[in-house]
């Protein structure tokens, strides 16, 4: 009886919007509970990311593109490269992979570095370029897989392999073959083909500027200009102003 008797002492009994009050409080500690949880999942969240920014810096300074908290000289190289495979591509840039090679071969050789099939179920070789280029790929290949264990000791997820099946088209159309022989060797919509190409073409324009900053790799960088000026024609280059 005595807590029957507070119940109705208390101010609120004789409120006429008390079922309202009631609801909305209901409403209040529902969204405080959803928004503890949203605060904590941004708590973790920024944690992971925390460090992994702390692990891809200590991969960094590892390779030499960090000293401390000083960018190196070949970091600021590795600074200008936007690709998915930035940091194979500085590697490359780096050690000289791409030395001495021509300018339709430079294509070819960077073409993995952009290039996705969309076939995942071809496990066929692709064909390649012969001589130097097919050389360089290899080389490609095998430093990615070093940087790939290198990343896995730093609990990093590993980039992605470099795809060759880009490489051949890239090199025909950088020496001057017919789009329609591409194509059809290639097995590649026109679409696709001017697509692909046109993102090698952005990314020897940065290989351009990280070969001005890289010491020793100047001629890479001048090769990148012209491969790019050699790609950048026919259907390729019309598609860039229309």
């Amino acid at each position: 009886m005595s807590l029957r008797a507070a119940l109705r002492a208390h101010p609120c009994h004789g409120c006429a919007e008390r079922e309202d009050h009631a609801r909305w409080g209901e409403r209040f500690h529902r969204l405080r509970r959803e928004t503890d949880n949203l605060s904590r999942r941004v708590r973790e969240r920024t944690h992971t990311i925390a460090r992994t920014f702390d692990r891809i810096c200590d991969l960094l300074e590892e390779l030499g593109y960090l000293h401390g908290d000083e960018v190196t000289q070949t970091g600021r190289a590795l600074g200008v490269l936007y690709t998915e495979l930035d940091l194979l591509t500085a590697e490359c840039l780096r050690e000289g992979v791409w030395h001495d090679l021509t300018p339709a071969e430079l294509a070819a050789a960077v073409a993995p570095l952009v290039y996705e099939s969309r076939r995942d179920d071809d496990t066929s070789p692709p064909q390649l370029p012969t001589g130097r280029t097919r050389e360089v790929l290899a080389e490609t290949l095998r430093r990615w897989g070093a940087l790939e264990e290198r990343e896995r000791a730093h609990r990093l997820t590993p980039a992605r392999e470099p795809d060759l099946r880009f490489s051949w088209a890239t090199y025909r159309w950088g020496s001057g073959h017919a789009l329609d022989a591409v194509l059809r060797d290639a097995d590649l919509a026109p679409g696709d083909f001017v697509r692909w190409t046109k993102q090698v073409i952005d990314l020897l324009g940065q290989l351009a500027d990280a070969g001005r900053l890289e010491p020793g790799a100047e001629s890479v960088g001048v090769a990148a200009r012209k491969a790019a000026d050699l790609l950048r024609r026919g259907v390729v280059a019309y598609s860039s102003v229309v």
